[in-house]
């Protein structure tokens, strides 16, 4: 085990145990009654342990079980993560009332007594859970146009779909792929491109339930295509890409495929590669683009939004990318917004168009809060 995986997974563990150290404490601390106590004790720290156990396990050949106790953890992590900011907000406002004493009392000890801020806390972190987990598994369609002085043919204008971070896997199986394909089939696009993360850590359970089965039933005119994402090489990229390549996805790895003389449709593996495959580089893109008929529109995908300047440079026309959730749950949009320069939706840059998806499915936790999943539809207007 290298020592910086070391350090960090040590550090992670750490905070991890102490958020949950402080909201057991608190949360113990507000019940009254013993029974109850003993009770929250077993579901508290059972809830504790399911999310590193789940993750654990699903990283192995995850049966139904399995899925449960991954299902149950992710959902707690959420819990948790609203509990504590609601329980460190209240001892803030409890640090300012032992100062200044601006709280009456009667108060305190009524409706701002430790059981019913106990209930209060418990009851808002569920119900986040619930309207969250609705939100992530109905996702939008949003609809945007970019105009692009180009020629393609005959063609006036070209129809794509695109997906980002669908994370196949423990979590997201076969109900949610086949309303994905349902939901693509009615936009009946010119070319459909997945940018990455098509698949979570693990293939196993993708390969298990036959995810792919269901891109049988997509035939755009000019195709399917998809790029590496940053998931794709935590897990096993090759198992991943050689099994989707079965069923119609061509996945398009530092390199520019000119599609029937309408489009040049770019992809870069993801920047992540060489984290997880040692003496590995992906390409530089103005070795990727070297060559290619200027003539025709140029779309990239690059499961990242980074290194906008070198796309625009190469002239590329559209840049689509992912990977960002738009944060997937509040307040973490505000870092991947602050992580970079455009985490979400449409820009343009010179000539360059760029957007960012929020993506179709989630990682970890089945919940969305502050933002919406989406399938993009892109009408590309031409000369």
């Amino acid at each position: 085990m290298k020592p910086a995986f070391l350090f960090i997974f040590s550090f992670v563990f750490l905070v991890y145990f102490f958020a949950n150290w402080y909201i057991f404490s608190k949360g113990l601390r507000a019940i009254e009654i013993t029974n109850y106590k003993t009770l929250f004790t077993w579901v508290f720290w059972i809830l504790v342990v399911s999310f590193p156990l789940g993750q654990f396990l699903e990283r192995a050949n995850p049966n139904a079980f399995f899925r449960l106790i991954s299902f149950a953890g992710s959902h707690y992590l959420v819990l948790l993560l609203y509990a504590l900011i609601m329980v460190a907000f209240i001892d803030l406002v409890r640090l300012f009332d032992g100062w200044i004493n601006f709280i009456p009392q009667t108060i305190k000890s009524g409706i701002l007594s430790g059981e019913n801020i106990f209930l209060f806390v418990s009851g808002i972190s569920l119900i986040l859970i619930i309207v969250g987990h609705v939100n992530a598994a109905n996702p939008i369609i949003n609809k945007i146009s970019i105009e692009v002085d180009k020629q393609a043919g005959s063609r006036n204008e070209i129809k794509a779909v695109l997906l980002t971070d669908i994370h196949m896997g423990v979590i997201i199986q076969n109900g949610r792929i086949q309303k994905m394909v349902n939901s693509i089939n009615e936009l009946n696009p010119d070319i459909i491109l997945f940018g990455g993360d098509l698949v979570d850590h693990n293939p196993v359970p993708v390969i298990k339930k036959q995810l792919g089965e269901y891109f049988k039933q997509l035939n755009p005119e000019l195709g399917m295509y998809a790029v590496t994402g940053n998931h794709e090489f935590i897990g096993h990229a090759d198992v991943s890409i050689d099994y989707l390549s079965n069923f119609g996805i061509e996945y398009v790895r530092d390199t520019v495929i000119n599609l029937g003389g309408v489009l040049n449709l770019a992809g870069r593996d993801d920047r992540d590669k060489p984290r997880f495959e040692e003496g590995e580089k992906r390409k530089d893109l103005a070795d990727i683009l070297n060559g290619i008929d200027s003539k025709l529109p140029l779309i990239l995908m690059d499961h990242q939004p980074v290194e906008y300047d070198k796309a625009e440079s190469a002239g590329v026309d559209l840049m689509l990318s992912g990977h960002t959730h738009k944060g997937q749950i509040w307040p973490f949009g505000y870092i991947t917004s602050a992580i970079y320069e455009n985490h979400y939706g449409l820009i343009k840059k010179g000539n360059s168009h760029f957007y960012t998806s929020s993506g179709y499915g989630t990682w970890g936790p089945p919940v969305r809060i502050g933002n919406r999943p989406e399938i993009v539809e892109i009408t590309i207007h031409l000369k």
